[in-house]
């Protein structure tokens, strides 16, 4: 069966970095290359680009989608070198300019804006960059409900924006600079929480009641829907779970259907139990299931958080995990699997992380 959009999930350890690829008949892939990793990941992402075809390597939309260091870490010398000056056509990024009422900046800090830096070609940054073309240079944000957002490519991807919506990009605003200083220099990783348990009852570990994600960087996370010849990926970002089951909800009530069944969702914040609702498992059904984490750092993916996938999928869903390890391999435990109705997949080398081919559908 064809192929009509392949998502590359990098081994980028706690953070993320996605490829993504929609195939185009007799054309180059329209490409979408989803944040950095921490700041260890660029070496292998700058790699994984020296792998593109040397004919037309062309990144068309470069997302950084918050500003966190398990997402920039790897997008800044990405969006300084040679190859981002002359294969990016577009940076989807919500800077400074983009936020409500920003305070005013402390001078260490402003000299630390590294990403707005290079796309507006401040004095030690490369020239600038195309900077949120797609969408006439303004922010990245969904319609207030019930309106939607799209943006159509040519000859390429419908893509609609699903998070952040005005209230959460307005949250950041606040608090800017704290929360730039804090993803620029990154002092919060720790070791790996208590030793594994047993997951028994997926049930009721499903049903935990679990505290929401509350920071504004998460906030603002741009989580977006692509759609293309007939296949659908959800992008989640570390965006919250209410807001991305919100969205979903209105395309679905748009397009006048009951729940927007998708081909594949990654799992926002890494498969978080506070961004991991059951309300979005239910606005949008999908057939496979992307985590990006390997746990090292805040233990994700979350037990609550997977189980409510697994509960919560239809039958005969994937989980894809970008790390196989001690708490990944749990899932594919025969008895689950063939009790809920589930498969998983882990990487064929532990340093190329998974590709997912989701196939033509119309």
């Amino acid at each position: 069966m064809a192929t009509a959009i392949r998502v590359e999930m990098l081994p980028a350890r706690l953070g993320d970095c996605l490829l993504v690829e929609c195939l185009r008949p007799r054309r180059r892939p329209w490409r979408m290359l989803v944040d950095g990793g921490p700041a260890d990941t660029w070496p292998l992402l700058q790699a994984r680009l020296d792998r593109l075809p040397a004919t037309d390597p062309t990144i068309d939309a470069a997302v950084v989608t918050h500003i966190d260091s398990d997402h920039i870490g790897g997008m800044i010398p990405f969006l300084a070198s040679d190859f981002a000056r002359e294969h990016v056509r577009d940076v989807w990024f919500n800077g400074r300019p983009h936020l409500s009422r920003p305070r005013s900046a402390p001078r260490s800090v402003a000299q630390g804006e590294t990403v707005t830096a290079t796309l507006t070609g401040a004095p030690g940054a490369q020239p600038g960059m195309p900077w949120n073309l797609a969408f006439s240079g303004g922010a990245i944000a969904a319609a207030p409900a019930p309106g939607i957002r799209e943006v159509s490519i040519p000859n390429g991807p419908r893509i609609t924006v699903l998070s952040p919506n005005a209230p959460r990009l307005a949250a950041l605003g606040k608090v800017w600079f704290e929360t730039l200083d804090k993803a620029l220099r990154p002092d919060h990783e720790r070791p790996l929480p208590a030793p594994l348990g047993p997951l028994g009852d997926l049930a009721a570990l499903a049903a935990r009641r679990t505290a929401k994600d509350s920071t504004a960087a998460n906030g603002s996370s741009i989580a977006l829907l692509v759609e293309h010849r007939g296949a659908s990926l959800v992008l989640g970002a570390d965006a919250f779970g209410p807001v991305l089951a919100e969205s979903l909800r209105a395309v679905a009530q748009a397009r006048g259907i009951p729940a927007l069944a998708v081909d594949a969702l990654k799992l926002p914040h890494h498969g978080s139990q506070a961004n991991v609702i059951g309300n979005l498992i239910s606005v949008a059904p999908a057939r496979h299931f992307l985590v990006s984490s390997n746990g090292d750092t805040f233990g994700h993916p979350d037990d609550p958080a997977i189980a409510r996938v697994v509960t919560g999928a239809p039958s005969g869903a994937t989980l894809w995990f970008n790390y196989r390890n001690a708490r990944t391999q749990r899932w594919a435990d025969a008895t689950l699997t063939s009790r809920h109705g589930y498969a998983v997949r882990y990487p064929t080398k532990p340093d190329t992380g998974v590709l997912v081919r989701l196939p033509v559908r119309s």
